[in-house]
Order: C-alpha cells, then sequence, then structure tokens
C-alpha cells in the first residue's frame, strides 16, 4: 500500500505492509499519554513529606502582578524535570502539555493554559533575589536534617564533608574563569554533606546532600567554608544534641583558619594536607620501613606513623599528624621500581594512625560517587546564565531534584531499588509510559502489566502511600 503524502499534523496514521507477518499500523489519537508515569512516585513523596511546598515558601514572588502560574508550579516544574531527565527550561516546550507534569503542577488536563513557557521560567530563575536563596538554602540543610532524625533517632557521631568540584562554564558567565587545572572556564562549587554512624560507630553508605554553594572558577578550597561550617554544625547539633561531630576535609582546607575554627566549635576533625619538607623528614624513619618491606615483598607496602607538628601560620600550636609512608610498586611493570608515596593527615582523634587514616579518612572518597551522580543525573552542572545569582539557583534546584531522589532511595533501601544509582531509577522507574484518563471521579494511567520493574513499582508505590485496590 503506497502511503500518500501529507504535513506530519495531518498524518493520523501510518502503515508499514511489508516488515512482519502482518501489516503494522500506528495511529496518532487525542487521548493522552506519557513516558513519566513514574514521576508520580516522586510526586507522592513529595506530597506526604511537604517538600517543594515548603521550599517554594522561601521564595519571594518577584512579579508585580498576578500570574498565571504560582511559584510553586514553577519550582515543582524544573525540580520534577530535573528528576526526570529534562535539564534546561528549553525542555519545556515538550512538557507543556505533558499529563502527569500537568498533573505534578496541579494543572488539569481540561485547563486551557498549559504548563510555564521557556521564557516564564528564564524570569522565574533570574528572579529569585539573594534573600530567597539564603532561605531556601537553609531550608534544604533542615529538611534533609528532619527528615534524617525521623529515620535513625539517635546517632552516636555524624560525619560532615565539604567537597568542592569543578563546574565547566558554558560561556562567558560573570565569574567564571580560566582554570589551569582543569583546563577551561568553570565555577568551583562546593557541596555539603553528612553522613550518619550506627551504635558501632560504622558508616552509612549513603552520604545525604545537604547544599552546595557556588563560587567563582578563581576560588580556593577554603572560600565559603567558614560560612558554611558554622551554619551546617549549628544545625546538626540543634537537631542531633546527643552526636558527636566529625568533620572531614581534603587538602585544599588545611589553612589556619579553618584549624582555629574547627578548634573553636569543638568538633572532631580530620583534614588532608600537603607533603612539605618538615612533614618529609618526619615521615623517614617510616619510609625507609615501607621501602625494606617492598624491596622483601616485591608490591606494595605502607606504614603508618605520627608526629606533633606546628606550621609558621599555626601560632606555635602544635596539632597531630597521621603518616602514611606508602611505597607503590605497579605489577604491571614492576621493573619500574618503587615510588614513595607519603601521605598526612592533621587530627585532634586519638585513635591509632591506622584507623585514622584507613578507617576514617579514606572513606570520604565515596562523597564523590555523589557528586558524579548530581552532576550527571541532576544537571548541577547546567549553570548556563548569565547572571551568577541565576546559576546559584540552579544549584539549589540541583541540590532540591537530588534531596528528593536520595528520599526516595532511602525509602526504598530494603528493596533492590535502595542501591541503584539516580540514572537507574531514571532509566527504569520514573520513565515508565502509560495512558492517561479522566473521569469525574477519578484520574486512571494505565501501566502495561509486563512493562520491567512493574512489580518493583507497585512496591515502591505503597511504600509511598499508595493502598492496593484489587
Amino acid at each position: 500500500m503506497k502511503q500518500s503524502a501529507g504535513s506530519p499534523k495531518d498524518v493520523q496514521r501510518l502503515l508499514w505492509d511489508d516488515l512482519f507477518d502482518l501489516p503494522l499500523a500506528v495511529e496518532f489519537g487525542p487521548q493522552p499519554q506519557t513516558c513519566n508515569a513514574g514521576l508520580l512516585l516522586l510526586g507522592a513523596l513529595d506530597r506526604r513529606t511537604g517538600f517543594t511546598q515548603g521550599l517554594a515558601a522561601t521564595l519571594r514572588d518577584y512579579r508585580t502582578g498576578e500570574g498565571i502560574h504560582a511559584l510553586e508550579d514553577f519550582l515543582r516544574q524544573r525540580v520534577f524535570g530535573m528528576a526526570g531527565g529534562y535539564a534546561d527550561a528549553n525542555d519545556a516546550a515538550q512538557l507543556r502539555d505533558e499529563p502527569v507534569f500537568r498533573l505534578l503542577v496541579n494543572r488539569g488536563l481540561e485547563q486551557e493554559e498549559g504548563l510555564a513557557s521557556q521564557p516564564t521560567l528564564s524570569r522565574f530563575e533570574n528572579g529569585i533575589g539573594l534573600g530567597s536563596q539564603m532561605r531556601a538554602a537553609h531550608y534544604l540543610a533542615d529538611y534533609v536534617l528532619r527528615q534524617q532524625r525521623k529515620r535513625v533517632g539517635r546517632v552516636p557521631r555524624v560525619t560532615l564533608d565539604l567537597d568542592p568540584t569543578d563546574d565547566r562554564a558554558h560561556g562567558q558567565q560573570v565569574f567564571s574563569f580560566f582554570n589551569t587545572h582543569y583546563g577551561h572556564r568553570v565555577f568551583l562549587p562546593v557541596l555539603a554533606f553528612i553522613t550518619f554512624h550506627d551504635r558501632q560507630n560504622r558508616e552509612e553508605a549513603e552520604r545525604y546532600l545537604l547544599t552546595a554553594l557556588l563560587r567563582g572558577g578563581d576560588a580556593v578550597a577554603t572560600v565559603g567554608a567558614e560560612g558554611l561550617l558554622r551554619r551546617l554544625v549549628a544545625k546538626v547539633r540543634r537537631v542531633f544534641p546527643e552526636a558527636k561531630i566529625r568533620v572531614r576535609l581534603d587538602g585544599g582546607y588545611a589553612a589556619p583558619e579553618i584549624f582555629e575554627l574547627l578548634d573553636e566549635l569543638r568538633v572532631e576533625y580530620v583534614v588532608n594536607m600537603g607533603k612539605n619538607e618538615v612533614l618529609k623528614r618526619e615521615a623517614e624513619p617510616s619510609m625507609i620501613k615501607a621501602r625494606i618491606l617492598a624491596t622483601l615483598s616485591g608490591k606494595s607496602e605502607r606504614v603508618f606513623g605520627e608526629c606533633r607538628y606546628s606550621a609558621g601560620t599555626w601560632k606555635g600550636t602544635r596539632r597531630r599528624v597521621v603518616i602514611k609512608a606508602e611505597v607503590t610498586v605497579d605489577p604491571a611493570a614492576p621493573d619500574k621500581g618503587m615510588k614513595d608515596n607519603p601521605r598526612f593527615v592533621v587530627t585532634n582523634l586519638q585513635s591509632a594512625p591506622e584507623k585514622v587514616y584507613a578507617g576514617v579518612y579514606c572513606p570520604r572518597g565515596s562523597v564523590e560517587k555523589h557528586i558524579e551522580e548530581i552532576k550527571n543525573g541532576c544537571y548541577l552542572g547546567r549553570t548556563s546564565c548569565m547572571d551568577f545569582l541565576a546559576n546559584q539557583f540552579r544549584v539549589l534546584l540541583a541540590v532540591a531534584a537530588y534531596v528528593l531522589l536520595q528520599e526516595a532511595r532511602t525509602r526504598a533501601r530494603k528493596t533492590e531499588a535502595g542501591t541503584w544509582r539516580m540514572e537507574n531509577w531514571r532509566g527504569r522507574l520514573l520513565k515508565v509510559a502509560g495512558l492517561v484518563r479522566r473521569s469525574t471521579r477519578r484520574w486512571l494511567i494505565r501501566i502495561y502489566e509486563g512493562a520491567p520493574d512493574v512489580g518493583l513499582f507497585k512496591q515502591l508505590a505503597q511504600l509511598f502511600g499508595a493502598h492496593a485496590t484489587g
């Protein structure tokens, strides 16, 4: 059968008569369909906890007249959009009449006005002022702490991690600068995480994001760190007064003002420190032992030690430094010989050196996994606005999307989805096809019974408040 020509809008039916044993027809009709049915899981969780409603309440309306959309609608459209894989405000064009998104922002199918357009969302992102953003950042951290208090109750210890990352600029944005280390123009945001310990002082695998602060591309690691630490330690003490607080930082934070702050806050700390000539001399006896062990075994060896050390800028304060004296041997090329790899951690902990370094400091490396998730899964790096404050707000929107997804993963921890990365959540649970119907009594979304992971979808829906009716 010959296919008649016509414009795409005029075509209502397509036919292949020679592909399979029977002709294959594709029809286009008015019944609403969605590929985002799984976002209803996050929508249910959001409504149960009041997350986006509370976050929207921190934002001051920048508009002078009445608008068709509430700020809460804009916020939900962007947060759920990021969770569903729609990174930019430009995606608003294809989501304008998407039925699940209309449900999530309280705009039913019968309403003539669709979702907000790209220009409207761009004005929203550029209209949120500094005061609103500060309130929103406080709300995000407080929300996470409150939710975790409900989950874990009393805990003996929590660990706070600050970690910077690079955010490649999309052009000549304000405060983006060329960074020789990364080889391109960047922003340098810093992210803060909290980890909870059980009664045996073992850390949970999940690091919970508290907030993120966008910084210029020329910022050193300590920029903004003092204010973040003061606020977060105060918040943690308010919600978890019984817990000891431990702060874990990489080498960029080994500055005198940070150590003085940590002493003032009366927290435990482990801070990586770059090597210098004094520390290398202190490590040399342990390095000699490590070299002997590596020579005898033919493989990498390490020896732990410690010393008391005071940098010239520490005003005479001597602090404990844990030494990891390591000699590495490449098993694929042992003929290349041995390589010294000493490492140093400044701490006020009294545990054995090996426990401090391997048991306390090294686990901070898993924070990088979460940062990768946020960047790839929640589009932390889509800071493409010209205005710096608008880009900071985009960072907070990415944080909000990750916080909601992380809350869902935590509640699903007894299912297989409890260990999934965010990309798996999106690909296997959130991007689900369905037919959408509305009657006078209810909404109905019909999902194919044989769809992948449909059993898990049912299980999570009940965890998030749905009731089985048949």
